[in-house]
Formats: structure tokens, C-alpha cells, sequence
């Protein structure tokens, strides 16, 4: 069997704060049209992060499709971002559905039982986004509260 190829990285260096603007700028009218409110926490105080900008910020378009689609009108949506121990996390947290706690640790891995389960958010792209984070050191995950909220996450090393 053939081996996949690595995921070439271009990095540059980009704050916190635009890396997620670019993110989430394409979304912003859907989340206005669903009367979402989002609440942004990334201090300015954050180092820059060295990443392939457009490969991550991909990663987090994933998150805020998948928020704007899964949050009901009047929901929330909160972005952070924190630093510890040389690490950088960024987290997207929408109200709603939220997804089973036996579906949130797979949703991220190889389709094992060979059915995409769209349903709770694991397809193609978030394999794809594991991949890319981990390419860069980083890890991915989500977190979630069934009928409460969803958290997706990503940790990256600060170079």
C-alpha cells in the first residue's frame, strides 16, 4: 500500500486575533442572519503564532461552519484564545445540539466502521484537520455538554 504523502507547510508568522478574523469573516452575515451572538476573547497579549495561515485558518472555517450550522437562532458563539506552557489554544464554543459523548472522541480519526456520520460534525474535513494541526505539532479535539454546547479546539506550539 502506498504511504500518504506529508502535508507541505508555508509558514509565516500572524496573531491570533487575524488568524481567527480571517476565519470567521466569510461567516459572520450567517451567524447576524440566525441572531447568534458571538463573543471574541483573544487578548492582544498572545504571541504570534508560526503556522501555514491559510491551512489553519481552514481548520477553523470548519468550526465555525459547523457552529453557524448546529447553533439555533438566538444562540451563542464564543471564540478564545490562551496561552500556557508554550502552547496556544484557540476553542470555538456554540450553544445547541451538541453532539453524544461516544461520538466526540472518533470524530476526529479514520471512518473505522467506513459510515460518515455527518450528523455530529466528523466527515472528511476534520480528518483532513487533524492531519494539518498535527503536521504543525499541534493537537485537535472537541469537547461537548449533549443539549447544551460544543467546544472544538485546537493546541499549537508557540515557536
Amino acid at each position: 500500500m502506498a504511504q500518504a504523502a506529508a502535508i507541505q507547510l508555508q509558514k509565516k508568522r500572524i496573531s491570533p486575533a487575524r488568524l481567527v478574523e480571517v476565519a470567521y469573516v466569510p461567516f459572520k452575515s450567517q451567524f447576524a442572519e440566525k441572531h447568534i451572538a458571538a463573543d471574541f476573547n483573544i487578548p492582544y497579549t498572545l504571541p504570534d503564532l508560526e503556522c501555514d495561515i491559510a491551512k489553519t485558518a481552514w481548520v477553523l472555517t470548519i468550526f465555525f461552519s459547523n457552529a453557524v450550522r448546529y447553533t439555533p437562532e438566538w444562540g451563542k458563539l464564543q471564540v478564545r484564545g490562551t496561552e500556557k506552557e508554550n502552547r496556544l489554544t484557540l476553542s470555538v464554543q456554540n450553544s445547541g445540539y451538541g453532539i453524544p459523548p461516544e461520538k466526540v472522541h472518533a470524530m476526529f480519526d479514520a471512518l473505522a466502521d467506513g459510515v460518515d456520520a455527518p450528523e455530529y460534525g466528523r466527515s472528511l474535513a476534520l480528518l483532513l484537520a487533524r492531519e494539518i494541526i498535527e503536521a504543525h505539532g499541534g493537537k485537535i479535539g472537541a469537547y461537548s455538554e449533549p443539549g447544551e454546547l460544543s467546544r472544538f479546539f485546537i493546541e499549537m506550539p508557540i515557536e
